[in-house]
């Protein structure tokens, strides 16, 4: 019989492992439970900044390495070695990759961009910890940790499409791209939640002595990237958006619960933990 290989879950978090409305993640509770039965490593891929996850990773019971602000930085855990040649920082304690340009660099474009086009471009860093909380409905301590932002900007867009292409050409001039989000639309460098993948897999690689298979988990176009990548994508429905539009490539791989966010998440992972005879 063939030797079961190693998974990896790869997840986004608003609106997927985590509800759209109230963050709560109560009906992925049993899935949760069978991943760290099995030793499943559940790795965190998110929108978020890194000091938001510190409370979050603790309560989903995740020790993992975890990406932040849409793929712009991969916070390695002990234990793994990451590529000999990959560029490495610090970032809560940890062994910090980055992948995309600093918020310093994308702050400094933005206002470039404010006065050659007139766009009105209203973000974070616009805001205090009140007018965040206005928007989202975070709790206070979380709005906190969510302005601590170091690669990324999310913007509140109120424009029209065709104003929200010529900000896309404008950031394009500048070395930059837009995602869209559950909520914002975020300015990035050159990075996207899938280019983590690969360092991931080498990692465990050399952790486990084999290559890990993927389980991606994600309800937006900015997830587009980390489920194509993925060996098994699963589509998470949203209350809200429509669902991400896969490569070609990557269509026939994917997985779409019927079950909105976290329930559609937890019968995903059941799903295909049951497929690898993972009871």
């Amino acid at each position: 019989m063939a030797q079961t290989p190693k998974l990896l879950v790869v997840t986004d978090l608003d609106g997927t492992l985590l509800d759209h409305h109230d963050y709560r993640f109560d009906a992925a509770l049993p899935a949760l439970e069978r991943l760290k039965r099995h030793e499943i490593p559940l790795i965190l891929n998110t929108s978020k900044t890194a000091a938001e996850l510190i409370s979050l990773r603790e309560r989903l019971g995740t020790a993992a390495p975890y990406v932040v602000e849409n793929g712009a930085a991969l916070v390695w855990s002990s234990g793994l070695t990451p590529d000999s040649d990959a560029p490495l920082g610090a970032m809560m304690g940890q062994r910090m990759q980055p992948f995309g340009a600093t918020r310093a660099e994308i702050l400094a474009a933005l206002a470039q961009i404010r006065r050659d086009t007139g766009l009105r471009l209203e973000g974070f860093s616009d805001w205090d910890r009140d007018t965040l909380i206005q928007h989202t409905g975070l709790d206070p301590d979380s709005a906190a940790q969510a302005l601590d932002r170091h690669f990324s900007e999310p913007l509140l867009w109120q424009g029209s499409d065709a104003e929200l292409k010529l900000l896309e050409r404008a950031l394009r001039r500048h070395g930059l791209r837009l995602l869209k989000g559950g909520r914002f639309v975020h300015v990035i460098g050159q990075s996207d939640k899938g280019r983590c993948l690969g360092p991931l897999r080498r990692a465990y690689q050399r952790h486990w002595g084999s290559m890990p298979r993927v389980i991606a988990l994600g309800d937006g176009e900015n997830d587009v990237a980390m489920l194509d990548a993925a060996d098994h994508p699963v589509l998470v429905r949203s209350p809200v958006n429509p669902l991400p539009r896969l490569s070609a490539a990557a269509r026939p791989r994917a997985y779409t619960p019927e079950a909105l966010g976290p329930e559609g998440w937890n019968d995903a992972i059941e799903r295909l933990l049951a497929h690898y005879q993972l009871r």
